[in-house]
C-alpha cells in the first residue's frame, strides 16, 4: 500500500528540461523526498548523487539530438521504502544495460559509457522499462531506520 500525501492527492512529483541546468532541481527535489521521509544524511547524499548520475545518462545518452523532458516522482511505502521513478521522453536507453555487452565499445568512445555505480549503490533495486514513448527507471530504497525524523 502507498501513503498519500495529507490532502489524498497525487505523488510529489518534478518535471524539467532533460538539460545539464535542470539537474540541481532534480538533485534537490530527491534530496528533499529523502530528509521528510528521515533518511540519514549519508543516504540522502547518495541519492542526491545517484540522481545527478541518472539525469546525466538521460541527457547524454536518451536525449541527444532531441527535446526532451525528464519526471520524478517520489512514492513512500507504507514500510517505509522510498520508490523514486525517473521517466524520461527521449530515445529508448536502457543504462542498466548499456555497459554489460562486449560489442558497448563500438558504440561508446573511451570514458562515454553510461555510469551506473552511484545509483546501484543508493538503491536496493532498480528496474528499468519502456513504455509506449518514455524510459522509466524506478530505484527502490529501503527504509532507512538509522535515520532522523525531521
Amino acid at each position: 500500500m502507498i501513503k498519500k500525501n495529507e490532502n489524498d492527492s497525487a505523488p510529489d512529483a518534478i518535471t524539467r528540461p532533460a538539460n545539464e541546468a535542470s539537474i540541481p532541481d532534480l538533485v534537490d527535489f530527491v534530496r528533499n523526498m529523502a530528509i521528510e521521509c528521515g533518511y540519514r544524511d549519508d543516504t540522502i547524499e547518495d541519492l542526491g548523487r545517484a540522481t545527478e548520475e541518472t539525469a546525466l545518462n538521460i541527457i547524454r545518452f536518451a536525449c541527444r539530438d532531441r527535446q526532451a523532458e525528464i519526471s520524478i516522482t517520489c512514492l513512500i511505502h507504507e514500510n517505509g521504502a522510498l520508490y523514486i521513478t525517473i521517466t524520461d521522453t527521449g530515445a529508448p536507453f536502457n543504462m542498466l544495460l548499456a555497459g554489460t555487452f562486449p560489442e558497448t565499445d563500438d558504440f561508446f568512445g573511451p570514458g562515454e559509457k553510461p555510469s551506473t555505480k552511484i545509483m546501484k549503490k543508493a538503491a536496493r533495486n532498480i528496474e528499468y522499462k519502456r513504455n509506449a514513448d518514455r524510459n522509466m527507471l524506478i530505484l527502490t530504497v529501503s527504509h532507512d531506520p538509522g535515520g532522523i525524523r525531521r
